[in-house]
């Protein structure tokens, strides 16, 4: 099997017949829209929405000479040795350089800086992880600046797809730039395996990530002396999730810190299997959307591989010829991924292993990645978009029935024309508002409605929810 773009790595070859596909093509769509990366990291590379459908201390300083450019990423993305990583307290750093921003990021902070740091991996192991933090402008205050923890959207799985390796942070630094504007250290984790030499990014494993984004924090006060301990963890369609684990394990994992409210944006429930057996009955020739629900098919395979691997296969949940394509799709960032498969000729045939719910072990795994999983003890923001179809408002309502089952205090926004793409442009403005506060004392409204069994509202399976 040959791809008709050249740029691309050669795939596997499978058995297959090209297909006269009749709508509209994902190389079409970009040739309309004269937009390249930024805009599919921006229209796909959001994917915990899909997925969830699917599925679902040495410290480095750093001085005023240090606050923007790039000093050269020659050894940073390199992992630490077994020594340091065993030897180094978490949330302790093991390297800072200058990174180059656009220019929003550039005019709103002193300083942005990538970082690499000490975290947990899946099983408790000690992992470096990278990112980014970025400082306000002015006088910090007497307490420090105020922190948001970001998690960012999937870009990818391969070390080329981390935000700290893109000026445009993942196509992020508009939003970032408001908050710093607002007065807030950001602290832009690249999570647990992504952009490190030779490591996969850990998709979905939602403790994990929570991790990185809590370890973040701890890092960034090792950096910076002007960083405060009053925190918020933020978090965008796959970056939802994590900013959800902060909630429930934040202040039991960093108690000197003070956690004062998380702001998920543009997630929903992943209470049905449906799409995934919608993968497994698709043929072609499928839609860019249906590609995209492929891509991150496979990144998901991927991430319940690395948590099991001696009980977990990729076929067991990815057709043979989708799995085929892993050593590709690993190495491309998602704008890339999709086109690739896109472009494959002759074309996969199929998509999903119908028969993905026999493996136990796959199906506890996907449980424990579940959004909701037991009461958060700060105040929640919750802000979706009425014209998202990937976090789409019948999962978000869901999701906010399932958080209110718990007793946790919620505040839901939607704004009733946003996408999942063009939230992240109308909803800063309230998101500082509702940190603002929270920092005052402000105690945050509660909309949860009188508690109701989530199972009423709509079916589940039973495999994929509960501890």
């Amino acid at each position: 099997m040959v791809p008709r773009a050249s740029k691309f790595p050669e795939p596997a070859r499978t058995a297959g017949h090209p297909s006269e596909d009749s709508h509209t093509s994902l190389g079409q769509l970009r040739r309309r829209t004269g937009r390249g990366r930024r805009f599919w990291r921006g229209v796909l590379g959001l994917g915990l929405g899909v997925v969830a459908v699917l599925t679902l201390s040495g410290a480095g300083t750093a001085g005023g000479a240090l606050a923007h450019g790039d000093a050269g990423r020659t050894g940073f993305y390199q992992s630490p040795s077994r020594w340091e990583l065993e030897n180094t307290p978490v949330g302790g750093v093991f390297a800072t350089e200058p990174m180059p921003v656009t220019e929003p990021v550039r005019e709103a902070s002193s300083q942005a800086l990538r970082i690499k740091y000490r975290s947990e991996g899946i099983h408790g192991t000690p992992i470096a992880v990278t990112g980014s933090l970025m400082l306000p402008r002015g006088v910090a205050p007497k307490q420090g600046w105020p922190v948001i923890a970001w998690g960012h959207g999937t870009t990818g799985i391969g070390p080329e797809c981390a935000p700290s390796r893109d000026p445009e942070l993942g196509s992020y630094d508009s939003l970032i730039a408001h908050f710093l504007r607002a007065g807030y250290a950001v602290v832009a984790t690249d999570y647990a395996g992504l952009g490190l030499s030779g490591k996969l990014h850990n998709f979905l494993q939602k403790y994990t990530l929570a991790r990185s984004m809590i370890d973040s924090v701890l890092a960034a006060r090792n950096v910076s002396p002007e960083v405060g301990r009053r925190w918020f963890a933020a978090g965008h369609s796959e970056g939802g999730l994590p900013t959800l684990g902060v909630g429930e394990i934040g202040q039991q994992r960093a108690p000197e810190l003070e956690l004062l409210g998380i702001v998920p944006m543009s997630i929903a429930s992943g209470a049905s299997t449906a799409g995934n057996d919608a993968l497994a009955a698709a043929r072609p020739p499928f839609t860019a959307a249906t590609l995209a629900s492929a891509v991150f098919l496979a990144y998901t395979a991927v991430a319940a591989v690395e948590f099991a691997p001696e009980s977990i296969r990729y076929t067991d949940l990815l057709s043979p010829e989708l799995a085929a394509q892993l050593p590709a799709l690993e190495r491309l960032c998602l704008d890339e991924a999709i086109e690739y498969l896109a472009n494959l000729d002759p074309p996969l045939q199929r998509l999903a292993n119908p028969d993905w719910t026999r493996n136990q072990t796959l199906l506890r795994w996907m449980r424990s990645i579940a959004p909701v999983q037991q009461h958060i003890d700060v105040p929640i923001l919750l802000a979706s978009g009425g014209r998202d179809t990937i976090a789409a408002p019948s999962g978000v309502n869901l999701l906010l029935a399932e958080l209110c089952s718990f007793g946790d205090v919620v505040e839901h926004r939607e704004y009733p024309e946003a996408t999942h793409v063009t939230i992240i442009y109308v909803a800063p403005a309230d998101i500082v508002t509702w940190l603002n506060a929270r920092l005052r004392g402000v105690p945050a409204r509660q909309e949860c409605q009188p508690l109701v069994d989530v199972d009423d509202l709509t079916p589940r399976d039973s495999g994929m929810h509960g501890k």
